[in-house]
């Protein structure tokens, strides 16, 4: 990976910010940042992130942690997120700065990242291109959800985490929400998984998702098994390119934002299976 240190430097004007890799003791105040935005994410969910890749902080001159952003490594594709900048420090060109760094950070890989409707123009002057809607659903589950009957699905088990694993072999954030899950849902045929859901603590309550499947009916099963045993919680799912999602409301769950999904780079996506839910919004 390329160090930070032999990055480019910022505009002259901004030469009295100092960028550098975000540490551990970064985190509180990275937490209150993504506070200021109304974002749900926990420190614990912040630490993951610092974890599994690289994180850039800016200070201003009085060492103040103004700004942040992250790259994730997963194999030949990369995921950019959490990128903030203090809006007391907005206007100046650091949002770009920021972006600069992380996609060199990302190498060679394809890149994404879900834009928000402020960011998304000067995304597509760095090279994205809109590629999918994530539609973010969330709420508690207040109803009973019906599973339809699908052959193959069943509860995941433990004998089942080196095959939910190896979906995604050269992915350390996929490997993570396997550990962390709590619940998960797998279509197993002939032997092979044909498609999973994971639940996992995230946010103000729990996240589904990655959803894995070859067909929406597929993916709605999947997710449908999971939400049916988490009546009364609180439930985030971040769902690529959703068609029908009346049940999700009958249940309980509302659309609360629609972003777009952008990629720098070739489709760089050789699996097997369709990626219906995201991790998250920021890992992919």
């Amino acid at each position: 990976m390329s160090s930070l240190s032999s990055l480019p430097s910022s505009d002259a004007a901004l030469s009295d910010l100092y960028w550098r890799p975000l540490h551990d003791t970064d985190l509180a105040p990275a937490h209150v940042l993504s506070q200021g935005l109304g974002w749900p994410h926990r420190i614990e969910d912040w630490a993951m992130m610092l974890e599994l890749g690289h994180g850039v902080a800016l200070e201003d001159p009085d060492g103040e942690l103004i700004g942040t952003g992250f790259c994730l490594p997963q194999g030949q594709a990369a995921t950019l997120g959490l990128v903030i900048v203090d809006d007391a420090w907005q206007g100046k060109g650091l949002g770009r700065a920021m972006m600069t760094r992380l996609m060199a950070l990302a190498e060679d890989r394809t890149q994404f990242l879900v834009a928000t409707v402020a960011g998304a123009p000067l995304y597509q002057k760095l090279g994205f291109a809109p590629c999918n809607t994530v539609c973010q659903y969330q709420g508690s589950v207040t109803t009973a959800v019906q599973v339809p009957d699908t052959d193959g699905l069943r509860a995941m088990t433990d004998e089942d985490t080196a095959s939910v694993m190896a979906l995604a072999p050269d992915n350390p954030v996929h490997r993570k929400a396997v550990d962390q899950a709590t619940d998960g849902a797998v279509i197993e045929r002939d032997g092979r998984l044909v498609g999973v859901a994971l639940r996992r603590p995230f946010g103000r309550g729990e996240h589904i998702g990655p959803v894995l499947a070859e067909t929406p009916e597929q993916a709605r099963a999947l997710m449908a098994s999971l939400l049916a045993r988490a009546e009364g919680a609180f439930v985030r799912l971040d769902l690529v390119d959703p068609e029908d999602d009346q049940w999700l409301i009958d249940a309980g769950l509302v659309c609360v934002d629609r972003v777009v999904r952008m990629r720098r780079g070739p489709d760089s996506d050789e699996a097997a299976l369709v990626r219906f839910g995201l991790i998250t919004q920021a890992m992919g």
